[in-house]
């Protein structure tokens, strides 16, 4: 199956196989109908030979044949519900990996941070600051050199997951000042010259619990 998305609409394409194990598709236009629900018709279409002089849209057939409703239940998770001909199918699907993004590069990055539960609780509070943050990647492994929650400049590293185009990256970090402690970057997004994301960490040196959200640009 695949999904493109565009604000509140998104187009769908099952390839499937018939009762007869001979390989056919079908489409659907997707409505969002809840917060993270998207339902519409589901059609077959037939048409003229892709071999042929000149394209004849008598021969173009679309069938309705049900529906289908794609519900979201996490960034890389979603369950799927169709019905074919009156013959109803429930699947869980998950983002299936093309290839790894790059994230390497430098990139001006504003991030929105909440910190909590710090020992001392004059540290508690929530910003909006912009960093300056270098990302070196290869694979599946990830360093950032920078700052996400602290002045002081710090190493995150750890080992970067990715289902579909969305990635993760599970890290320990350290930071001049001598704090150390966890930090996971999830629901990462690359683009050209862009990249996104959240995060969520903890402080083993002063017991600050951080979540937030980043967005970075590369000036280059």
């Amino acid at each position: 199956m695949q999904i493109v998305q565009g604000g509140d609409a998104a187009f769908a394409t099952l390839f499937v196989y018939d009762a007869n194990g001979l390989p056919t598709f079908y489409t659907a236009t997707l409505s969002l109908v809840a917060a993270t629900t998207w339902a519409g018709t589901l059609y077959r279409t037939t048409g003229p030979y892709f071999g042929a002089a000149s394209f004849d849209p008598a021969l173009l057939n679309a069938r309705k044949v049900g529906t289908l409703t794609f519900t979201r239940t996490s960034s890389d998770e979603a369950t799927l519900q169709y019905v074919v001909d009156g013959i109803p199918v429930s699947k869980i699907v998950r983002r299936e990996l093309l290839r790894y993004d790059n994230y390497t590069g430098t990139y001006m990055t504003t991030v929105y941070l909440v910190t909590s539960h710090c020992s001392n609780s004059a540290d508690n509070r929530a910003l909006t600051g912009s960093f300056t943050i270098a990302v070196d990647h290869a694979d599946n492994v990830m360093t950032i050199s920078g700052s996400f929650a602290k002045g002081s400049a710090c190493t995150y590293s750890g080992s970067y997951t990715q289902a579909g185009r969305i990635g993760a990256a599970g890290s320990t970090y350290v930071c001049s000042d001598g704090d150390q402690g966890s930090m996971s970057f999830f629901e990462m997004t690359k683009r050209a010259g862009m990249l996104s994301g959240r995060l969520q960490g903890h402080s083993i040196s002063d017991a600050c619990d951080y979540t937030g959200a980043f967005t970075g640009l590369n000036p280059l």
